[in-house]
């Protein structure tokens, strides 16, 4: 495909071979039954344990008239196991202080599944009884005849919600890739026909013959005993053995294609068309090596480069796609893929094709440049830098999630200070013809594979799509191809630097949350508060201006097409690429957004770079730029989301649900396209700009700072700015109308059997804080009701939820929210159990067993959410410029919803919940 060629799959002289070792805080271990352990200890948070069965089994272990088992049997291990009772392991979950759901889990994928359990507290008789509860997962499964029965509409309810055009592209392009591959016949759903007849034998033979000790690994890490850990593993787990003879997985046996092949799957309910060219290879599936951990890094910066170049042509509206990407990968234990991908309108497919097909011979006809590569050479080994920095900081969660998926790639679990080690010096010893060679073998096979799919229709009179595609490609490849001309590299920043920092007026030094207050003479606030929750890392928030609230009655969509606007134009001087180009190697992020209340910009940084985040905050408001191109871009992009939103009953919530329920107040929910395609660039600037040079400054940073130094450097970049003296607070000029006692039924032209049922009710605003977190335990007792009556009982949906949500801009409004998803005939049945939950809640009130269920998660989740930056950026300080009041919620939010009663809650269900104060919408697929 190019004009040299380095031979097949061409090696770096730079990569070496050896062992790469695990990270040496892992404990590791194997039970003569051959079920492994790994431990790793961890504190943040404090006190808590992080635990999963990793059951190296899934859907590919199904033979044929077992599609769906192992799903199904995941299902089933929450519905009664030797020491729980169906519905009882729930509920000790919620005892103890767990979520169903974010604490309590499990899921199953091709080739595992996996179970687990976030435990709140880490007491060695808390961790006995979880591990006690992994082990009822592993043997003791009880798969009750009635139980199983009741499941199955719970399984074919999540069939359906999963059920999507993109699904279905998924599973025919999978067909398509790997031919003769199983993947495409076992998705971990299953078939219905399977599904049907699901019974306790087929679920007990697939339990006893794959549920092995020596197919299980269990992963431990949080703020724990390592040794305590070990010695309870043995005492629960040893006397585990097989209940089945050994079964082997048999070998995944599939051809790659040969020569050019074309694909084609419509699918009018999708948004917009996606166009690939790829290939797929066949590889082995064995340990990781230092080798092949290297030869990933060498692809990762070719594809960066790639994808660079194609990012760029999007921004500045120089292709015919609205996003397009490149990578490459090995997914499903033996395929590699190559891809590059663009998303278009569909009469653009042929032009998107064109412009990949162009773009990739260029990369490989000519090779990356010297100062692509020094980008990408600073943009990993920063990635690197930062990580060593945070690692003391890392999460539990995240880190035995890893772990798990490290596991099942056969990958091993590094520190971060070994994949600095042994990445930063093999970086740097890389030369741009070795990343050439690696990028050129990548894509050097014996076939190539074009694919369109998506929204576009192709025909042609004697030819087939296929071969309307195959023709398309060879006509733009037997084109020249000129070679990359870089930009000029532009440097941040660009704005001089202030001769003179703002005066500062006050200081208030908050001792009881540590919060420092500055106010600057030119009416620019910055809160600051120093945390060590996660190490050399500061979050941070500027908010300014009314937000959505101020957007006009006769603008609708202005809000989020600026929004894009603003994200995607960078800054007045350097479009978002050039921008991007620049900062290259530092670690920042910076993003511009709104809600009713205000507009800001906010993001994150490495702790050395307070610096650069006031310089770019400088910018933004001195020279924000507001492109034509990223106009374009942002109306193009909605307009292809727009169409997939209007073909699904969750899409046509967010374009007329909650506008419904704001009594048509169009600064909710989401514009139809005639109002989008009437804004104008010269509005959107119009709208925002007196907000950006005059609108008073909140700045609020916390996390790991030198508050008197981010004090120096904010008075330098924004403490000078010209005198923000924009007023705009009071109440709002339009206040949404909450549509009491209204009924509406939407119906959506689609062939995917789906509805949604919602019933909401007229709640109150967010600033009684007290009541407002009664509200939001009483939304969570709404949950548990819907879980068990429409959930549990009736199986006819698969995550019903109920939450209610107060408005923090407008007086008196506010909606408590229930929301199930089911098949549309079952909506009126639903709709009805609804009310009756809600007339029971109103009449008869809440029971104290109920709140001692779902309080403990609420409580725990609480003692989490106060050890983390965002919580003090967002919750306590953004905003209390306005809201002082806010200031002192951290010292009694936890024994404010400690103190919630049964007899509080009932009130305000009889406040709230009544009939009177009910609006009913029903969205059915038709």
């Amino acid at each position: 495909m190019g004009s040299f060629s380095p031979g097949k799959k061409s090696i770096s002289p730079a990569i070496t071979t050896g062992t790469l070792l695990p990270d040496p805080a892992l404990v590791q271990g194997r039970l003569e039954n051959g079920l492994r352990y790994v431990l790793m200890a961890n504190t943040t948070p404090k006190n808590r344990i992080s635990m999963h069965l990793d059951v190296q089994v899934g859907s590919m272990n199904e033979a044929d008239g077992q599609q769906g088992s192992a799903h199904y049997l995941e299902h089933m291990l929450f519905n009664g196991l030797t020491h729980y009772k169906p519905g009882e392991l729930v509920e000790y979950f919620q005892s103890i202080g767990m979520m169903f759901g974010p604490d309590a889990n499990a899921h199953t994928g091709f080739y595992e599944t996996v179970y687990d359990i976030f435990l709140p507290v880490n007491d060695s008789k808390s961790m006995d009884k979880a591990l006690g509860v992994l082990k009822d997962y592993a043997q003791g499964a009880l798969l009750l005849p009635e139980e199983v029965e009741r499941e199955r509409g719970v399984i074919l309810a999540e069939k359906r919600e999963r059920d999507s055009a993109s699904y279905r592209t998924f599973k025919a392009s999978m067909a398509f890739e790997m031919p003769g591959s199983m993947i495409s016949r076992r998705f971990p759903i299953g078939t219905d026909e399977v599904l049907e007849k699901m019974d306790h034998a087929l679920l007990k033979s697939f339990y006893d013959t794959w549920y092995r000790p020596e197919n299980m690994v269990l992963v431990m890490v949080g703020d724990f005993d390592l040794e305590l850990a070990k010695e309870r593993i043995v005492k629960n787990f040893s006397d585990m053995v097989p209940r089945a003879p050994v079964h082997l997985l048999p070998p995944d046996e599939w051809t790659p294609h040969a020569g050019l092949k074309t694909f084609y799957h419509f699918e009018p309910e999708a948004g917009n068309t996606e166009v690939s060219i790829l290939t797929v290879k066949k590889v082995d599936f064995k340990p990781d090596t230092l080798q092949a951990y290297q030869q990933r890094t060498v692809e990762e910066l070719g594809n960066m480069m790639l994808q660079n170049r194609l990012s760029r042509a999007v921004s500045q509206q120089k292709a015919p796609f609205s996003d397009a990407g490149a990578y490459s990968g090995t997914y499903f234990h033996n395929a590699h893929f190559t891809v590059v991908a663009s998303e278009s309108d569909p009469e653009q497919w042929q032009a998107s094709l064109a412009f990949l097909e162009k773009s990739l011979r260029r990369a490989l006809v000519s090779g990356f440049t010297p100062e692509e590569f020094r980008r990408v050479k600073a943009e990993v080994i920063q990635s690197l830098e930062s990580a060593v920095n945070r690692a003391e900081s890392r999460e539990s969660t995240r880190l035995s999630r890893k772990i798990v998926r490290e596991i099942n790639r056969q990958r091993v679990f590094q520190s971060p200070e070994n994949e600095l080690k042994i990445l930063k010096p093999f970086i740097e010893r890389l030369t741009l013809g070795d990343i050439n060679k690696a990028f050129y073998s990548l894509w050097d096979e014996d076939h190539l594979l074009i694919k369109v799919t998506g929204n576009a229709e192709i025909s042609g009179e004697d030819l087939s799509p296929g071969a309307v595609i195959a023709a398309a490609y060879k006509k733009s490849a037997a084109r020249p191809v000129k070679p990359w001309v870089n930009d000029h590299l532009q440097t941040f920043p660009y704005l001089e630097k202030p001769v003179t920092p703002g005066k500062v007026t006050a200081t208030t030094v908050l001792e009881d949350s540590g919060i420092v207050q500055i106010d600057f003479e030119n009416k620019v606030r910055l809160n600051l508060r120093q945390s060590d929750f996660k190490k050399g890392e500061f979050v941070f928030k500027v908010d300014f201006g009314p937000g959505k609230q101020s957007q006009p009655a006769s603008l609708p969509g202005l809000a989020m097409i600026a929004e894009s606007v603003v994200n995607e134009s960078g800054m007045g001087a350097l479009d978002m690429d050039a921008l991007e180009a620049a900062l290259a190697g530092r670690d920042v992020s910076l993003e511009f957004g709104m809600d009713h209340t205000s507009f800001f910009f906010s993001g994150k940084a490495d702790a050395k770079e307070v610096e650069l985040v006031l310089q770019l905050l400088q910018a933004s408001f001195v020279d924000p730029g507001f492109r034509k191109t990223s106009f374009d871009l942002a109306r193009e992009r909605y307009g292809q989301m727009y169409k997939e939103l209007t073909m699904s009953p969750q899409g046509m919530m967010a374009l007329e649900g909650d506008v419904f329920f704001a009594g048509g107040d169009n600064r909710f929910g989401m514009p139809g396209m005639e109002a989008v395609n009437a804004l104008t660039l010269e509005g959107i600037k119009g709208w925002l700009m007196p907000f950006f040079n005059r609108a008073p400054l909140e700045i609020s940073i916390a996390g790991d700072i030198v508050p008197e130094q981010v004090k120096a450097l904010a008075a330098v970049y924004l403490g000078s700015l010209p005198m923000r003296d924009l007023t705009f607070h009071g109440t709002p000029s339009r206040q949404p109308v909450f549509p009491m006692g209204q009924a509406r039924v939407i119906e959506v032209d689609s062939r995917i059997n789906k509805g949604l049922v919602h019933l909401a009710f007229k709640s109150d605003d967010f600033w009684d804080i007290h009541q407002t977190r009664r509200l939001n335990v009483l939304a969570q007792i709404f949950s548990e009701r819907l879980r068990k009556q429409i959930r549990e009982t009736l199986g006819v949906t698969y995550s019903p939820h109920a939450m209610n949500e107060p408005s923090q801009a407008y007086k008196g409004y506010g909606v408590l929210h229930a929301t199930v998803a089911t098949a549309p005939e079952m909506a009126d049945q639903v709709m009805l159990e609804m009310e009756k939950i809600a007339d029971n809640l109103a009449h008869e009130g809440v029971t104290a067993k109920e709140l001692a269920l779902v309080l403990p998660p609420v409580l725990t989740h609480i003692r989490d959410m106060q050890k983390k930056n965002r919580y003090w950026l967002k919750s306590v300080m953004s905003g209390s410029w306005h809201h002082p009041e806010q200031l002192q919620w951290p010292r009694e939010i936890y024994s404010d919803y400690h103190a919630v009663t049964p007899e509080e809650l009932s009130a305000l269900a009889a406040k709230f919940l009544g009939r009177d104060n009910r609006a009913r919408l029903k969205i059915l697929a038709h």
